[in-house]
């Protein structure tokens, strides 16, 4: 259902007039989500080293590196600072011109990315020398007339420094010499961009205030949901499983939030990941998971929720995030006499710990059912960090126990005393009782229910434990009295 080049494979001449002409809507894309700060992009030829430099500066690893060439396919965003300086770092996808759909794909965002760029690091490889590609490429970024340095990169050593010679020859008047993987030449680099950056702007970049990511199995339509939500084609998609390897970051604002939303790679079950770079973008895709503060978890509508969605959905629990499943490709599963209600039950039937998980229906091919996902991932954050008065958690503590006597455990009466809550994101309410190991599952669903309902709790989860002590119980009215173990004293 995601939408795709249609075209097959092949190679394709690509005219110059077509790339110079295309960073518009791309462009206007990478100045968004640079969030206000002046934009560095790397740019240069596939495999040239620009995402081990992008995680040296961005000073974390958040672009997949590898020897195989475009490895990166779309723009990584990340945060760096020098002499006093933020400013945003893009790395983009390699600068091959001419080739297969997905190739240009990569140049345009590259291309579109370096329109808006208020400095361009044009970075060549030291080991494999210059070439034509290179010099095309290299005119291109120069018709922007942005900032431009240009390094040489893979200089492990000042004895290789005579490499820099041949680079000359596209009419560069100064090249740095480089190594990203050793860290040679980074200063002299990190003070030329901070001496072209335009001059500080007096209001900072605001944080997000809720970071969403979205995860599912392969070609589920996440990246498709991705372009939908943020307006423009942030992420590449294609209907080739697998096409997202880094995590995408997208700043929007919706609602009066300021939102970043990450796309990951579909992830698999552990036996079908193929290949040591599919591994690396899952466990990236995991990471992501703990960086979020809400996981929108997308599934295949017309499938239905299958066992690797539920491993992903306990995944996601299990890392104490907020969630809200989108069941994408809703068009098609209509098509295929699917009825909402009939879905919503089927789901909670087979997996009951989903119960707490806001569904919503959307399709990314039609636009149906977008405009829903952010203001449930808003309830669901809201839910995740909410904190309650203690006298109010004792209120519903007595409602509860007037609705259902506490049950007998080895033979005792469970007794319920005190209630408190100890941590938010996710909430966290601890019981004070006579016992606190071997409670019945049914009377801790119970309670999680009761308090779900009352505290209006929506899309996170409720972590309850239980505490032995021996003081205070609370009575029918709410009332605290002592217990007849402590008048036993």
């Amino acid at each position: 259902m995601d939408p795709g080049p249609a075209q097959g494979g092949g190679v394709r001449v690509v005219s110059r007039a077509r790339y110079a002409s295309s960073p518009g809507r791309e462009g206007k894309a990478a100045r968004a989500l640079a969030g206000g700060l002046p934009a560095v992009v790397f740019v240069g030829r596939a495999n040239a080293g620009k995402s081990t430099l992008f995680n040296r500066i961005a000073k974390g690893a958040r672009a997949i590196t590898s020897p195989i060439p475009g490895t990166t396919r779309d723009l990584n965003f990340g945060r760096a600072s020098w002499a006093g300086r933020d400013f945003a770092v893009i790395d983009s996808g390699g600068l091959e011109l001419g080739g297969e759909p997905m190739s240009e794909r990569v140049v345009a965002e590259a291309l579109g990315a370096v329109g808006v760029a208020d400095v361009v690091v044009f970075v060549f490889d030291g080991r494999l020398g210059l070439s034509e590609s290179d010099k095309e490429a290299l005119s291109l970024v120069r018709e922007t007339g942005c900032p431009l340095i240009t390094i040489v990169n893979k200089i492990d050593s000042p004895a290789q420094e005579g490499r820099l010679a041949e680079f000359y020859a596209t009419g560069a008047e100064n090249l740095i010499a480089v190594s990203a993987t050793h860290g040679l030449g980074v200063d002299l680099l990190m003070e030329e961009i901070a001496a072209r950056l335009p001059p500080a702007e007096a209001e900072p970049a605001r944080m997000p205030d809720l970071k969403l990511a979205l995860i599912g199995r392969p070609n589920v339509g996440k990246s498709s949901l991705l372009n939908r939500l943020s307006g423009f084609e942030r992420a590449i998609v294609s209907p080739t499983p697998g096409t997202t390897r880094d995590p995408v970051d997208v700043r929007l604002s919706a609602g009066g939030h300021e939102v970043l939303l990450i796309d990951t790679a579909g992830i698999r079950r552990p036996t079908r990941v193929e290949g040591e770079l599919e591994r690396h973008s899952v466990g990236r895709a995991i990471e992501t998971i703990r960086r979020a503060d809400v996981v929108l978890l997308v599934i295949d509508a017309t499938e239905g929720i299958t066992d690797q969605d539920a491993r992903l959905a306990r995944l996601v629990d299990s890392s104490d995030r907020a969630m809200v499943i989108v069941c994408n490709k809703w068009d098609a599963a209509a098509k295929q006499e699917r009825k909402i209600p009939a879905f919503v039950r089927d789901a909670q039937e087979r997996f009951p710990f989903l119960s707490y998980a806001t569904m919503v229906f959307t399709s990314a091919l039609t636009g149906d059912g977008i405009g829903a996902i952010i203001p449930a991932a808003v309830k669901a954050g809201d839910s995740w960090r909410a904190t309650f008065q203690t006298s109010m958690l004792n209120r519903v503590l007595a409602q509860a126990l007037e609705a259902m006597d506490p049950p007998l455990v080895g033979g005792r009466r469970l007794n319920l005393m005190y209630v408190t809550q100890t941590a938010s994101s996710p909430p966290r309410l601890r019981f004070f009782s006579n016992l606190e190991r071997d409670i019945p599952a049914h009377y801790v669903r119970f309670l999680e229910s009761r308090y779900r309902s009352a505290l209006k709790l929506v899309g996170t989860p409720l972590r309850l434990e239980f505490r032995r002590t021996g003081r205070t119980f609370v009575g029918p009215k709410g009332a605290v009295k002592p217990s007849k173990t402590a008048r036993h004293r």
